[in-house]
Formats: C-alpha cells, sequence, structure tokens
C-alpha cells in the first residue's frame, strides 16, 4: 500500500519449562540447513508490497501483466538489489491462493464503480482502488502467477528470490465492509480487543483458528513457491495478544514458530536447497519482547536465519541499537538487518515527507556503520525512481550503494534527529524533539568523517514567533565550536539555521553530541536537526 502496509504471525500450544529446553537442546544448528553451510545474507534487502505494481499500472486489455513484473525485477536489479521480499497477502492474497480469498473475490470486472463490492468505499476513492484490483484480476486471467513470475524473474536477474507474509495486517479497520478484508477479519470473537482503537481489531494469535489460518497460507507457499526464504512479517502488525497477554503469548508463539521452523526445513529437503526463515521485529529487542516477539530467543534456539530490526512506518529511524542487537545474536550466525522506511518525519504529529537520496544513504550509513549486516528497504517503491527528487539515475545510484559502507561514504548524505514510532507496552517514551530550553543536547550517529576536502553542516530547524526576528543560537558538536553560516524562515514560523561542522569534530568519532545554547535569559525551540555530510570532490 502506501507507506505503512501491514502483517504479523501465527502460534500453537504452550510447552512445559522441561520441554521447552530439551526442545532448545535438540535444536538444529542456525548456521545450518540440511547440513549446508548457511553464511550470511549480504547485499541489499528489498521488502516488495503486496499491491505496489498493481497500483502503479493499468494491467488491463492489451498489457502483458507478466513483462510489467518482469521490468520491476529489472529495475531492481540494476539498483543492486540482491534479496528480493515478494510480499503476497494482507488481509487477502494477491494471487489466486487455494487456502485464503484473493483480492478480487467479488469483484465484477464489467460491473459498473456503483457495484456492491465498493459499496463502502468513498466515492472518490473508487478508480484508485478498482485500478488496482482490477490488475490483480488481470494479471491472473492472463494466466500469470504473479509469485511464481517475481520469483523467476529474479533467479534470472541473480536476484535470491523470498516471499514475506504480512502477519496481522490492519488496513482499512475502521471500515470493516471495506473489500479489503476476508471473512475471518470481520469476526469480532478473533479480535484482540483493548484500548489501542484501530489496532484493538487486529487478529489475536492465542486463537488457534489464527494461528492455523497463516500457517495454511505458509504451507501453501512452500509448497507451491520455490524460495530461498520465508519473512514473516510481524511489524504489520506487532500486536498480536490481548493487552497484558504478551508474555503468556510469547509461549505460544515460540511453540508455533517452532512448527513453521519445521516447515521450512522440510521444503528445503525436497527443493533441495536451504529455504531460510526470517522474521522483521520492532528497532529495539526489549520492544520485540514486550509485545511477545521474542526474536533474540528464536535465534538462539535456531527457528531464525534473519532479524530485520526496524521501526514500523511513520519515520526513519538513525539510531537503532543494532550494535546491541549483534551483541545479543553473538554466536547464533542469524543475519542483521537494519530497516529503512521510507518516510521520514522529525517529530511525532509533525510533517512527514518521503525520503530524499540523501536521508536513506544516512540511514543506511548508520545501519551499517552500527554493525548490522545489511540493509533492508520497506516501501522503496520503483515508482519513486520517476519523481523529481529521485529520478531513475538517483534511484540506481542510490540503492546501489546500500551493500557497502564503503560505497555509502562516497555520496552526500544526512543523518537526522527522528523518533522511536512503537513502544513496548506501558512504556513512557519521550521523543527527542521538540525539545525546549536554554541549553540543549543531542546524540546522533553519524558515521565515517569525510576526508580531508568533504563539508559537514549542521541545520537546526528552530520554531519562532511569527515576523519576529531570529537570534541564532550558538552550537557545538562534540565539543568542539561549530561556528554560524545563515539563517533563513521556511514558514511563518520556523527558521532554518545552518552551521559549518570542522571536520576534526566528526574524525574518530561514531557519533556527534550536539549542544545547542541560547542566548543569555533566552530559550530556544529545535523541532528538526540534521547533520549534511558531503565527501571530498
Amino acid at each position: 500500500m502506501k507507506a505503512g502496509t501491514t502483517a504479523i504471525l501465527l502460534v500453537l500450544l504452550v510447552v512445559c519449562n522441561i520441554s521447552l529446553g530439551a526442545a532448545q537442546d535438540a535444536a538444529p544448528q542456525p548456521t545450518e540447513r540440511s547440513g549446508q553451510p548457511m553464511p550470511k545474507l549480504e547485499g541489499l534487502l528489498f521488502n516488495q508490497d503486496c499491491t505496489d505494481i498493481f497500483w502503479s499500472h493499468a494491467i488491463k486489455e492489451g498489457v502483458d501483466g507478466g513483462a510489467i513484473v518482469d521490468q520491476y525485477v529489472d529495475t531492481l536489479a540494476d539498483a543492486g538489489v540482491t534479496v528480493l521480499m515478494c510480499n503476497t497477502n494482507s488481509r487477502k492474497t494477491n494471487y489466486r491462493s487455494g487456502v485464503w480469498e484473493a483480492f478480487w473475490d467479488g469483484y465484477d470486472p464489467e460491473g459498473p464503480d456503483d457495484q456492491p463490492f465498493f459499496s463502502s468505499i468513498p466515492k472518490d476513492r473508487v478508480p484508485g482502488y478498482r485500478r488496482g484490483i482490477h490488475g490483480m484480476w488481470a494479471m491472473h486471467n492472463q494466466g500469470v502467477d504473479y509469485p511464481a513470475r517475481m520469483i523467476a524473474r529474479s533467479r534470472e536477474r541473480g536476484i535470491s528470490p523470498w516471499i514475506t507474509l504480512r502477519m496481522n495486517d490492519v488496513h482499512e479497520n475502521d471500515n470493516l465492509d471495506h473489500p479489503f478484508h476476508g471473512e475471518f477479519w470481520r469476526d469480532p470473537k478473533y479480535f484482540r480487543g483493548g484500548s489501542m482503537g484501530y489496532y484493538a481489531r487486529g487478529l489475536d494469535y492465542a486463537h488457534p483458528e489464527v494461528r492455523d489460518l497463516y500457517r495454511d497460507l505458509i504451507v501453501e507457499t512452500l509448497d507451491r513457491y520455490d524460495i530461498d526464504g520465508l519473512e514473516l512479517d510481524f511489524m504489520r502488525e506487532p500486536y498480536v495478544f490481548q493487552e497484558g497477554a504478551e508474555a503468556e503469548g510469547a509461549k505460544i508463539l515460540t511453540e508455533w514458530l517452532r512448527g513453521v521452523r519445521k516447515l521450512t526445513d522440510e521444503a528445503g529437503e525436497r527443493r533441495g536447497h536451504p529455504v531460510r526463515l526470517a522474521v522483521r521485529v520492532p528497532s529495539h529487542p526489549e520492544v520485540a519482547d514486550g509485545w511477545g516477539l521474542n526474536a533474540v530467543d528464536w535465534a538462539k534456539e535456531g527457528l531464525v536465519d534473519l532479524i530485520v530490526a526496524t521501526p514500523r512506518w511513520a519515520t526513519l529511524e538513525y539510531d537503532m541499537p543494532l550494535g546491541e542487537w549483534q551483541t545479543l545474536l553473538d554466536g547464533t550466525g542469524v543475519t542483521l538487518a537494519g530497516g529503512l522506511e521510507i518516510l521520514c518525519r522529525p517529530l511525532p504529529g509533525g510533517p512527514a515527507g518521503a525520503v530524499t537520496p540523501e536521508q536513506a544513504v544516512g540511514a543506511a550509513t548508520a545501519v551499517l556503520a552500527d554493525g548490522a549486516d545489511a540493509v533492508y528497504l520497506f516501501n522503496y517503491f520503483v515508482g519513486i525512481s520517476g519523481n523529481a527528487t529521485w529520478g531513475a539515475e538517483g534511484y540506481r545510484r542510490t540503492l546501489g550503494a546500500m551493500s557497502s559502507l564503503d560505497e555509502l561514504t562516497k555520496l552526500p548524505r544526512r543523518h537526522a534527529i527522528t523518533w522511536r514510532d512503537i513502544t513496548g507496552p506501558g512504556e513512557r517514551y519521550v521523543a527527542p524533539l521538540p525539545a525546549e530550553g536554554g541549553t540543549l543536547a543531542f546524540d546522533l550517529p553519524t558515521g565515517p568523517a569525510p576526508a580531508e576536502g568533504g563539508q559537514a553542516t549542521l541545520e537546526l530547524r528552530v520554531s519562532k514567533e511569527a515576523g519576529a526576528k531570529l537570534e541564532a543560537p550558538q552550537a557545538q558538536v562534540n565539543e568542539i565550536a561549530a561556528p554560524f553560516h545563515s539563517s533563513k524562515e521556511i514558514g511563518g514560523d520556523v527558521a532554518l539555521v545552518e552551521y559549518g561542522i570542522p571536520l576534526n569534530a566528526l574524525r574518530g568519532k561514531a557519533r556527534a553530541r550536539i549542544a545547542i545554547n541560547a542566548a543569555e535569559g533566552k530559550t530556544v525551540k529545535v523541532v528538526g536537526l540534521e547533520v549534511r555530510i558531503v565527501p571530498a570532490p
């Protein structure tokens, strides 16, 4: 969908501590599958949303849907993508499944826009939704099995094909009559409930029926498609148990995951090559644990081969604790990827926009500099290659650098203060911005310092009274003064203030400690902060 499509996982029985310990002792080594070595994944991992191709292309009579799929994969291959996560579901599937409803079930391709299928959708949104649904229907009726075509073209272009399943998607949860929902998702007895409103209508994995629903889809996926790996996307959504029941739910989920691991191992034996298993979870390990997603424990038991630590969708997160993740995963052989979202929002509730290439490069630099094995992109649709900010060449250049820290540091980049868009149950979290006071301090990972001849700039967005004269605060970076360069209004009540950062303030430092000091007796309110680094020409 757009910048936030969704899914989560399934589960089964609770076992006693003795049997759990025995299962862990007997668990297969995480670095091997069917006796074959399992090296860590490298390169660039790319998540392909289940609706993107169909919403962005008019697949109708005379349009070759298979060729569109091939072209899409070719663009990713040319941009350096090495692992393609093809998403096939939300609350329905984008192919003709034998166990789930398809997106187009109930749709009359010859009928008018006011047919019953669209009756719950606002009239102004029907044309766009119909375009996507018709594209899925048309692809199928052309005889194109969408996931199979994605997989085949990926292999032709040297990309490792995976399928990613969204384990508890909640799109359109404020309108349960919307055709987005399969019938199962309209039954309140399976809802997790509680105080989270929109997310209260997510599914509760304590119900065996919910776990079986997803297991059926997993079995079909592994039987039907020759993939290198299966990802269970718990960031669509991570709320899979009733409030307060997450600890007990974690036991259920782990037992269920043991069954999924058995399924992927069996698929690997049938296919003659390993089928890896991945999970996508919140950026902080304690937050993942809080929601019952015990990813580190899964890694230690050998249940997963890849963990993607990531924000949910509201913003890039430039300061994920990936070094902490690696410490916790030491000895497991599990690949750790850091997830990049497509939005950048400096503060909760503030304005957001699609990330620029420089912002994406900065976030990817932070991921690799902090010790992750790979960068993982979510919602970085090929369509952004056609906009004025990225362009086709900018898309290829930006993504092409994301497999290597050395290549990333050859490009201009931005590191920003943002915020964590998912917290643990009951956690009291205070976002870094907005921040107001006479003296303010910020901590930001900035990656390798540029070589001599490069440039570094500090950009502050400062709130001020409309029409009032701005008195620029002083700034220091790692206790070295950053001289004031310029200021200008960028809105009636916001000014952009720029400072030069001496390169010796960044050398030998993995992070920038930024101090902002208002004039004596004054305060300053910061609503945005970025460090821009331009390499030497």
